[in-house]
């Protein structure tokens, strides 16, 4: 499982915000957020860790470049959880990035959490 993990969820719809979170505790993470703006995420990022990231592309204040430049230079693995594509540019800059699409399968999101953080 997730060992207390601190994992930082940044998607900007209600239920899957809430349903990413249950996922998240049930695997024995421990949930930061969830965030709906890249704003809010990036504020929290100024004083606070986290182990990985859940993140949506598509958030209520544009696009989720932003945060995750921010957690890539900061080391954080990185999920992407999407109903559409990952754009060219970050598929240029994060080749290897896992991608979800929704909806999320549970058993294969905390897999793959749990391999983000085992390189780390």
């Amino acid at each position: 499982m997730l060992q207390g993990r601190r994992v930082l969820i940044v998607e900007d719809e209600a239920l899957l915000a809430i349903e990413l979170s249950d996922i998240v505790e049930g695997s024995d993470g421990h949930v930061v957020g969830p965030f709906r703006t890249n704003r809010d995420a990036l504020r929290l990022l100024d004083t606070e860790t986290v182990d990985a990231a859940i993140l949506d592309l598509n958030l209520a204040d544009g696009e989720a470049t932003p945060t995750a430049e921010r957690l890539a230079a900061a080391g954080v693995p990185i999920l992407v959880c999407t109903a559409g594509t990952l754009p060219r540019a970050m598929k240029l800059q994060w080749p290897d990035i896992p991608i979800h699409r929704k909806p999320v399968k549970a058993d294969r999101l905390v897999d793959t959490l749990r391999d983000l953080c085992a390189r780390t």
